[in-house]
Formats: structure tokens, C-alpha cells, sequence
């Protein structure tokens, strides 16, 4: 049995720049594509028993993975912001398409700034189970929104892939 590992969260975690881009890409890509301001927060992890979570795989000169989940009212409001969309009208197969379209974005965003010269496949965006455990990261972050939260966390393993 795979043993629980708290993961430990902002700017005492990831060295100064990794953390920097990872606060950056998530503040522009939530403002210019979800309408959502997202402020870096200290972590608070009890609600992510009801989260809507999901994952993206990578693999290159870099191989890993990340995992978001947002709070249940934070995806509602991303997803209506990003369908342009009253909440009525949203209905959970949508949101939880929108949620994966989040993750990988932001994947694809943190990898290209974090390694802009390196070739990295992504993998689909796959739901993750409510509740799940976020595993030992190498970069996490929490992030207040406007309607809830928001978790990121990355690993990674480097020379692992071709590229």
C-alpha cells in the first residue's frame, strides 16, 4: 500500500523561479481564459473531498505528471465563464469537460515556460477520483478564486523520455 504523503505547499517548497512560473501561468490563464482571478493562498486541502480533479501525463526530456483539482463551486464558475454559459445551463459532463480543457492547458502553459526547449508529448486529461490524494509533488500550489479553490501539483523526473 502506497504510503501518504502530505504534500508541502508554496513558496517554502519551490525554489523561487519554479514557483514564480507556476503562479504566473495559472494567474494568466485563468484571468484571459476563464475570467477568474486566482491569488496564490496558503493551502487548505479539506475541500478536496468533493473536488472535481483531473491529470495530465507528459513524457520527453521530462516525464510526469500534473494533477488539479478546483472546489465544486470554482469549476462551476469556470466552466460557465468558459462556455459562456448561466450556471442552469451547465450541465456535469460539460464542467467536467471544461475542468480537463484547465488541466491541460495549464500543463502544456507550465511546460513551456518551465522547459521551453524541450520536446514533451502530453498526455489525454483524465479525471481523477473526488478525494484522491495528491502524491509527494516537486512543485504545488493553492490558489484562491473568486467562487472557491484551486490545487496544482507537478513531479517530474528529467532525462527520462526521448527529446
Amino acid at each position: 500500500m502506497p504510503q501518504k504523503i502530505e504534500p508541502v505547499c508554496g513558496p517554502e517548497r519551490d525554489a523561487g523561479e519554479l514557483g514564480d512560473v507556476i503562479q504566473r501561468v495559472v494567474a494568466e490563464v485563468l484571468e484571459t481564459m476563464f475570467f477568474a482571478e486566482a491569488i496564490p493562498s496558503p493551502c487548505c486541502h479539506d475541500w478536496m473531498g468533493s473536488a472535481v480533479s483531473a491529470r495530465v501525463s507528459f513524457d520527453g526530456s521530462h516525464s510526469g505528471e500534473m494533477r488539479l483539482s478546483t472546489s465544486l463551486y470554482a469549476a462551476d464558475s469556470i466552466a460557465c465563464a468558459f462556455l459562456g454559459a448561466d450556471p442552469e445551463e451547465v450541465i456535469p459532463a460539460a464542467r467536467v469537460k471544461v475542468i480537463l480543457e484547465l488541466a491541460n492547458i495549464l500543463c502544456g502553459a507550465t511546460l513551456s515556460q518551465l522547459w521551453p526547449e524541450s520536446k514533451l508529448a502530453l498526455g489525454a486529461p483524465e479525471l481523477t477520483p473526488a478525494g484522491e490524494e495528491f502524491p509527494a509533488c516537486r512543485l504545488h500550489h493553492c490558489f484562491e478564486l473568486p467562487e472557491g479553490r484551486l490545487a496544482l501539483c507537478m513531479w517530474w523526473s528529467e532525462g527520462a523520455g526521448p527529446g
